[in-house]
């Protein structure tokens, strides 16, 4: 199989290597048993977004503590493996892995970030980013 640590990005589409302002942690919970899939333990909720700013570097830290693997995808960017800077739309995050992400807060408006299989999705594995005024 092989591994995120295996490639590596074209100069040209990397992400350049920066710091990031605000690091925002997402563990994906639930289980198979309950079938109670979510982030951070809470439904989807539209009204209560994850705050970011226009210009940030963003950091989305995916912390699967369970048994299953979950392939997260954030809507309006792209993303970039944190170590590597290579560049993504979705990314696998292993059971009993944590995977950092980077993205530039370029595009303003509210997005979604969810698991993309679909039924975790379905039944609340998503969340919302949203860039205050």
């Amino acid at each position: 199989m092989l591994s995120y640590g295996e490639l590596a990005p074209a100069d040209a589409v990397a992400l350049e290597a920066r710091e990031p302002d605000r690091t925002i942690d997402l563990e994906l919970t639930g289980s198979m048993g309950d079938y109670d899939w979510a982030i951070n333990g809470r439904p989807h909720d539209l009204d209560n977004p994850y705050a970011i700013e226009v210009g940030e570097r963003v950091r989305l830290r995916f912390v699967n503590d369970g048994h299953m693997w979950h392939p997260m995808h954030l809507h309006g960017h792209t993303f970039a493996l944190a170590e590597t800077g290579l560049r993504k739309d979705t990314a696998i995050v292993l059971p009993d892995q944590t995977l950092e992400v980077d993205f530039d807060a370029v595009n303003p408006g509210r997005w979604m970030v969810h698991c993309h299989n679909l039924y975790h999705g379905e039944s609340d594995m998503m969340a919302v980013i949203g860039y205050r005024d």
